[in-house]
């Protein structure tokens, strides 16, 4: 019998284009089932969200900082059940889904662990920011370089890694070597890839929100649109990480399914 999980070739390169198109298609024609699969995290995701834009934060740092630290609980809930709607058709049984159970815990370190390889770059660009008094100094001068080059280097890994996210999401085993090993040469690609699936939106929406307002629409208005625009583009980032996980990396399993074949004794 044939190997259900064939290796996918380690150099095959992303079709941006068809994954920007699959995406948006996929997300308008499953928006309503994907919406009802999140509802309840996703209301209060965006409650949270217009919450801390409206608060002070010098004012009121203590809220805004439990605001944030729910924000970063519920995105892992919306996020995994898009991912493995997308790649497995798994439909979260019940009216509403508000779980955050291991797969939710490990999708949330892995983006903690995403965003920490930005941190020391950043870090060195922002305290030479700080430092500089506008006079002449050649060290801080060097950091600041120093720091870019650091920053673009962690956000070229960070680009390529980003596909950790859907594999822990459809529960494939951690393995950052196998994830550079087939984002290899797409480093570009995925960059691309990002930009136009979230270019389109940012642009409709500025358009849309400007002729409101001009036409004195009360503010709320234009947040509750911001929010249903907001979804639209969490749903169509969720659907080109997913189909790049799976035109690079393979189906669900693969990862799995590799390990186990490396790991398995020679005869």
């Amino acid at each position: 019998m044939s190997d259900p999980f064939q290796p996918v070739a380690s150099h095959r390169k992303l079709d941006v284009a068809a994954a920007v198109k699959e995406a948006y298609a996929g997300a308008w024609a499953h928006f309503g089932q994907m919406l009802r699969l999140i509802w309840l995290p996703g209301i209060l995701y965006i409650a949270l969200t217009i919450a801390g834009a409206l608060l002070d934060a010098e004012a009121n740092p203590g809220l805004r900082f439990l605001l944030e630290i729910a924000s970063l609980f519920l995105w892992p809930i919306i996020a995994v059940a898009w991912h493995r709607f997308i790649l497995v058709g798994d439909v979260a049984p019940g009216s509403f889904h508000l779980h955050f159970g291991r797969r939710e815990a490990r999708f949330l370190m892995v983006s903690i662990f995403l965003g920490l390889l930005m941190l020391p770059g950043y870090l060195m660009t922002a305290l030479t920011v700080a430092l500089n008094d506008g006079a002449a100094n050649s060290s801080l001068g060097l950091v600041a370089v120093l720091g870019v080059a650091v920053l673009a280097f962690a956000l070229y890994y960070f680009t390529r890694l980003l596909l950790l996210l859907p594999g822990v999401a459809v529960d494939e085993p951690l393995d950052p070597r196998l994830i550079l090993e087939r984002t290899r040469g797409n480093f570009w690609r995925l960059v691309l890839l990002m930009m136009l699936a979230t270019l389109p939106i940012t642009v409709a929406f500025v358009v849309v929100g400007t002729v409101l307002l001009s036409l004195g629409l009360p503010t709320f208005v234009v947040y509750v649109l911001g929010a249903v625009f907001y979804i639209f583009f969490a749903i169509v980032g969720v659907a080109v990480l997913s189909i790049a996980y799976r035109e690079l990396v393979g189906p669900p399993g693969t990862l799995a399914h590799e390990l186990d074949r490396s790991d398995a004794p020679l005869n």
